[in-house]
């Protein structure tokens, strides 16, 4: 087990935590000069008091977060013993009914553990399609052998070196064997879920990263509703709901929905006995012998901890692209205040190009013939980013501009939308909705268009005529793009359509060694304490790695599977 760095300390924590509960409307003070360090504590949401007195500030400017607010569960008060209607006893408590919660749910009771999961919504989120695994059974009867040190090594390089080994390294050895845990609980169930390679092209157009052969899909599954097939995420929703199915049934897992966990128990030792969460609006005790394993998430649902803990540029002008509310940090704070530690800021977030203002713009977008012909260009009409790199790598040039990139646009002209007339015309039929929003902008030329959208005179002819000569070359002068995979601009039409940064998660959290045991600020073990999934830690950094498949389902998967191995030694 490697030590690590962080920015979070126990002590300060405990000794900074309020007693009134949850400050959810709290102003942040990032940026804010305020004079005597307890009024400075006192202006802080309970998200930054978590970094205590013992801490570096480094000052940016407030970011906006328009996020969505979801029901947060955890509370900082001191729950008393008279508050606590009833005591639930089992051997192992999961808090989140998630792919990784209730992946663990399913080890532990496989494993002969009696388990008690809790979900603060009426069901887990499911936003996935796909998740990565390394000699998975599947995968090892189609022949695909991954190269471990290849994707070890760019796992390091996509998180700039700022993790630890140990936590990737089980991600790696570990995956295939929970993959065929996961696939044997469907065929036990009957469900019918199949589990195959995910195909990959051999070649990324000039990502700089190597194709890493290790990821698996749900695609192939019979009874998937057609509309769900091929369409980012929603395959998860299906997938999440037949292992709830298998869990509800399994006789050693008591599953409670509806019921949001508030804190952890801790005994004299600080071994972690226990959770209290509240069940029908009262408070109630779950007595964990053998551990809790926190499963809960990330936070992308909670704008005072995305402000706490995520760059502004990250969340100012993006959009959100969530179809669940519940994950709003509770395992974060929770772990946070019984001494974990976690990752350091600014946090990872797992973002997307192609963003709307409201969402995605995925079914647009899939008008565009090949999804790669066009350019990119922001409010002065010019180009910003080379368009053939990984989404995260996008969308980080997309914040990086003028507002948090909230005026970046998608150049295109008529003949970059696809070729077959019916979906030809679907796609001009559609523009007219994004037309009436504001969101797309049509004109005859370079020059009509940029007077149309208020761009500089001259900038976007002069980026459009520098593409097309560029394309024309074979050789993009300013951003080494692959132009084998661009088109000229030579069409009759041309279209601006906005392209956001969209937020689909958060992904740091706290600190586990291999066996998912949350550490603290020591890099000591909490006795009793596990997390999986988003809610848990040194896995990423900076940016959720996009060109590496499917690792946030995969480590998710992958600690549930772990944690739960673990705590049934109750060691």
């Amino acid at each position: 087990m490697s030590k690590f760095k962080t920015d979070i300390s126990r002590r300060d924590f405990l000794k900074n935590a309020g007693t009134a509960g949850i400050a959810v409307g709290a102003a942040s003070v990032f940026g804010t000069a305020v004079a005597g360090e307890s009024k400075h504590l006192e202006d802080k949401s309970v998200y930054e008091k978590a970094f205590g007195d013992d801490v570096q500030q480094i000052y940016v400017k407030k970011g906006k977060s328009q996020g969505p607010k979801g029901p947060i569960g955890f509370e900082d008060r001191k729950i008393a013993k008279n508050e606590i209607t009833k005591e639930y006893n089992c051997d192992i408590a999961v808090v989140g009914g998630g792919m990784s919660g209730l992946i663990a749910a399913l080890k532990g009771a496989e494993d002969g553990a009696k388990v008690v999961l809790i979900e603060k919504m009426t069901e887990g989120r499911g936003a996935f399609e796909c998740f990565g695994a390394v000699d998975s059974r599947t995968q090892r009867e189609a022949g695909i052998k991954t190269d471990k040190a290849v994707l070890l090594g760019e796992m390091h390089r996509s998180a700039n070196y700022r993790i630890g080994p140990d936590v990737v390294r089980t991600y790696v050895e570990k995956s295939g064997e929970a993959s065929d845990f996961m696939e044997q609980m469907f065929e036990k169930a009957g469900t019918g879920v199949v589990i195959a390679p995910m195909p990959l092209r051999p070649k990324y157009p000039n990502t700089g990263a190597p194709v890493i052969d290790a990821e698996c899909m749900f695609y192939n599954t019979p009874g998937l509703p057609k509309d769900v097939r091929f369409r980012s995420g929603h395959v998860g929703l299906y997938i999440i709901q037949d292992l709830t199915k298998i869990a509800k049934k399994h006789p050693n897992i008591t599953a409670k929905y509806s019921t949001p966990a508030a804190q952890l128990v801790i005994d004299s030792s600080g071994r972690v006995t226990g959770v209290i969460a509240k069940e029908d609006g009262k408070y109630v005790k779950i007595n964990a012998k053998k551990g809790v394993i926190l499963a809960t998430g990330g936070y992308d649902a909670n704008p005072e901890m995305m402000k706490a803990y995520l760059r502004p540029e990250d969340y100012s002008s993006a959009s959100w692209w969530n179809p669940c509310w519940g994950t709003t940090g509770d395992g974060h704070m929770m772990g946070l205040k019984v001494g974990a530690a976690m990752d350091p800021v600014p946090h990872a977030v797992m973002n997307f190009t192609f963003g709307s203002p409201e969402s995605f713009h995925i079914p647009a977008v899939r008008t565009l013939r090949a999804m790669g012909l066009y350019a990119m260009v922001n409010d002065d009409g010019e180009r910003f980013v080379r368009e053939d790199t990984a989404f995260q790598f996008i969308s980080n040039a997309t914040n990086r501009q003028a507002s948090f990139g909230k005026q970046s646009w998608l150049l295109f002209d008529d003949t970059m939308i696809s070729k077959n007339k019916e979906t030809f015309d679907k796609a001009i039929a559609a523009f007219k909705v994004l037309k009436e929003k504001g969101w797309l902008f049509e004109a005859n030329s370079p020059s009509e268009l940029e007077k149309l959208m208020k761009m500089p005179k001259g900038n976007l002819v002069n980026t459009v005529k520098k593409f097309n000569a560029f394309k024309k070359d074979g050789k993009d002068q300013d951003f080494n793009r692959d132009m084998e995979f661009a088109k000229a601009f030579d069409g009759n039409k041309i279209y601006a359509l906005v392209c956001n940064s969209v937020i689909l998660a958060t992904v740091s959290g706290l600190i586990i060694d291999e066996h998912g045991r949350v550490l603290n600020t020591k890099g000591e073990v909490i006795k009793g304490l596990y997390a999986a999934g988003n809610a848990s830690g040194d896995f990423f950094s900076g940016n959720y790695p996009r060109h590496i498949p499917g690792t946030s389902m995969g480590r998710a998967i992958t600690f549930g599977y772990l944690s739960a191995k673990h705590a049934i030694t109750g060691v």
